[in-house]
């Protein structure tokens, strides 16, 4: 069995030391100063979930050599500005989730050369000092999310490969409130309220790709962002989550002769625009309108005349293409035109277009429609059997699924012993109800049910010590047969868990697997649940409800079971539950 703990030579300060690989683990160990009797030698320092208060100048002073430094989930309110001046060779920094933070006003990471990663994820952040990025010859990523930022002065900066501001209060893109200096591969703006944007800041931006989303965008801050766009470098846009509706023609006009190669507009409400609005984007390599409301009827002949540099055109979840597909359709270098569409149509993949038969993959039975008010009145007349026998009807008809559907079902397409560890369980730490039902009912059925999976990681404290946290969320996820996301009310209201579900998703989508399965704890009202839960259910994915009636726990933990030791891939071919 594959152990993530460290083996530990304990001593009375309560710390776990490793005195070979140089690493100390302080965590959850009610703590409010940073203790100094550790060895002298200590690389590695986990003072996460502790009640530290403040970094004093002689903090640190004897561990010179720590170069990964974890205070997340404290309550350091004040910094002292030479707190960290001992670690010549910092370079993962986590000062997450202290909710009353405050910087000091300059210098405080000047001796922090080395420093790649420095995490200041929900710590109530108002103000964020100027010359924050500057020490760091080239920072790996920067991350600001969920801090209450109305304002950005980083006036001095030198190269940085990510900065993320995801969900902060950002309202005026504007010389007087936004002023970003980096050099930067991508800045992420996105769940920021933005109201008005002036060109010459977004034209002023060394960044390469900039993402923006989550809230509406207005007509005239739209503009202002494509006419700032046509005067910088940026080569790469993003705009998603519901915060475009639509484009007039000549929407695009400005970015004829710009630099932009790769634009995207995905998870908005677009449903129509100018058959010709794109036609100007000459110079664009990548094209995205996925997850959209688009009915288009026809594409003209010279819609994509001006696009000559264009490779990659993304248009799935859509609701046209079918439709298309079936009229006479004629195409310029039309065996050069191949599908690129996920695993829903893998069997596409890298075909020309014209060989797709929506008539044999995308079956619409009209009939349906027909029986719509029979079916609903026939559903209120037994709806209360239904109710009554619920669970024995759920549980027939996973048998009888299993019985149809099994053989095939059952082929894994991989083998947990493939793997570092059997299942990753996701869950919110803080809340005790959800520590409960962990360690009474899952712990013990996974037992019962599935002795053959040893190697389980249980939450944040199972993780692997030394990583910086969010890669070793994305280890562990990476490294696991399964995982199971356990959803509460307390863990959707939670950043960080959503920032997990985040990262259980994005591996869904790459390896093309049904590895995750979701467990609902209780329900969660709509206006409550995440729009991660929602694009999840949306797409059919495993999830089984937890319920207290006895019947209902024998089906559940066997339909967990089932989820458990097979590997699907994702095929959407087949019709969602």
């Amino acid at each position: 069995m594959t152990s993530l703990r460290l083996d530990i030579d304990k001593s009375f300060h309560g710390c776990d030391q490793n005195l070979e690989l140089k690493k100390a683990s302080c965590r959850n160990k009610d703590l409010d100063t940073v203790p100094q009797n550790l060895s002298e030698d200590t690389e590695v320092l986990d003072l996460s979930q502790n009640n530290i208060t403040k970094l004093l100048n002689s903090s640190f002073e004897v561990y010179p050599l720590i170069y990964f430094l974890d205070i997340s989930s404290n309550d350091v309110r004040a910094i002292e500005s030479a707190a960290f001046y001992p670690f010549k060779g910092l370079k993962d920094l986590l000062l997450a989730f202290n909710p009353r933070l405050v910087l000091p006003a300059t210098g405080v990471f000047m001796m922090s050369t080395q420093l790649s990663i420095l995490d200041l994820t929900s710590s109530n952040l108002k103000s964020l000092p100027n010359d924050t990025l500057n020490w760091s010859p080239h920072l790996d990523t920067a991350y600001l999310w969920f801090n209450q930022l109305s304002f950005i002065n980083v006036s001095s900066c030198g190269m940085a490969d990510t900065v993320d501001m995801t969900g902060n209060r950002l309202q005026h893109l504007t010389a007087r409130d936004f002023t970003f200096v980096c050099h930067t591969d991508t800045l992420d703006l996105s769940e920021n309220p933005i109201q008005s944007v002036d060109p010459h800041v977004i034209a002023s931006l060394h960044v390469r790709s900039l993402v923006l989303g989550g809230y509406p965008l207005s007509y005239e801050v739209l503009a202002n962002i494509i006419l700032g766009i046509s005067k910088s470098n940026i080569g790469k846009l993003t705009i998603s989550k519901g915060s475009v509706g639509a484009f007039p023609d000549g929407f695009f006009d400005l970015l004829r002769d710009s630099s932009l190669s790769v634009l995207s507009f995905i998870y908005n409400d677009l449903n129509s625009f100018h058959p010709l609005v794109f036609s100007n984007l000459t110079k664009l390599k990548q094209f995205t309108l996925s997850y959209n409301n688009l009915p288009i009827d026809e594409i003209q002949p010279d819609f994509f005349e001006g696009m000559k540099a264009l490779k990659v055109l993304r248009i799935d979840d859509n609701k046209w293409l079918i439709d298309w597909l079936n009229e006479p359709i004629r195409l310029k270098n039309k065996d050069e035109t191949i599908e690129e569409t996920p695993a829903s149509l893998e069997s596409l993949r890298k075909k020309p277009l014209l060989d797709f038969e929506p008539n044999e993959l995308c079956i619409i039975n009209n009939g349906l429609f027909s029986l719509i008010p029979l079916v609903s009145i026939s559903l209120v007349v037994i709806s209360v059997l239904l109710y009554h026998y619920r669970w024995q009807l759920r549980y027939k008809l996973y048998l009888l699924k299993l019985a149809v559907l099994g053989f095939k079902e059952m082929r894994d397409a991989r083998d947990h012993n493939d793997y570092e560890f059997d299942v990753n369980i996701i869950f919110y730490d803080d809340d005790e109800d959800n520590e409960e039902w962990i360690r009474e009912q899952l712990r013990p059925a996974l037992e019962e049910r599935l002795p053959q999976f040893q190697r389980n990681v249980f939450g944040d404290q199972d993780l692997v010590v030394g990583m910086h946290y969010l890669d070793s969320v994305d280890y562990v996820v990476s490294h696991s047969y399964k995982t199971i996301i356990v959803l509460s009310r307390a863990a959707v209201h939670d950043h960080w868990f959503i920032l997990k579900f985040r990262t259980a998703m994005d591996h869904v989508s790459d390896t093309l697997t049904e590895f995750v399965v979701v467990v609902f704890l209780e329900n969660i009202p709509d206006d409550e649940m995440p729009f991660l839960a929602r694009l999840y259910l949306s797409d059919g994915r495993p999830y089984i409800h937890w319920t207290e009636d006895v019947r209902g726990q024998d089906y559940f933990w066997d339909e967990l079971t089932k989820n458990l030791t097979i590997n699907l891939r994702t095929n959407d071919l087949i019709p969602n539950e």
